[in-house]
């Protein structure tokens, strides 16, 4: 996700990854339920399944939480 928005934003997607960290601390309680709930999925998708995490297996809804969580 920090390296797409990197590559639209023309910025380094270490800057991107800082800005994403830093915004966490400002999500809800259920934000960041939401935040965990989907990371825990993809981290068993891909330790326990063994799947590749792209834009495939990832929800479209998370992707967006993501996307605004730079912006």
């Amino acid at each position: 996700m920090a390296y797409g928005i990197s590559v639209k934003e023309d910025l380094d997607s270490y800057e991107v990854k800082q800005t994403m960290v830093k915004n966490i601390d400002r999500l809800s309680p259920q934000d960041m339920e939401y935040l965990i709930e989907q990371m825990s999925i993809l981290i068993d998708k891909s330790v326990h399944n063994e799947e590749s995490i792209d834009e495939n297996s990832v929800e479209r809804d998370f992707i967006s939480f993501l996307i605004r969580l730079y912006y």
